[in-house]
């Protein structure tokens, strides 16, 4: 749970630095993918801190093309 919070709160502080800066200058859209993107970055922080176990991208990659294989193999006939 420490590990965690320490996490969140050095994102935070990152956050801190880096937004007003832009928020300032009135960069929307740079704001907001900035921010998306510390919060995704936070939260597979927080997933390797703890070592939980996490699902490898390459299952959701599977997933997906694998309907488009089959169908790509039924058009050719193999």
């Amino acid at each position: 749970m420490l590990i965690t919070i320490t996490v969140i709160v050095i994102a935070g502080l990152i956050g801190l630095f880096d937004l007003p800066g832009l928020i300032r200058r009135k960069e929307w859209r740079e704001t907001a993918v900035y921010s998306g993107m510390l919060i995704i970055a936070t939260g597979f922080s927080v997933i390797a801190a703890n070592l939980w176990d996490f699902p490898s991208p390459l299952y959701i990659i599977m997933w997906i093309y694998e309907p488009v294989n089959q169908f790509l193999a039924h058009l050719t006939g193999t």
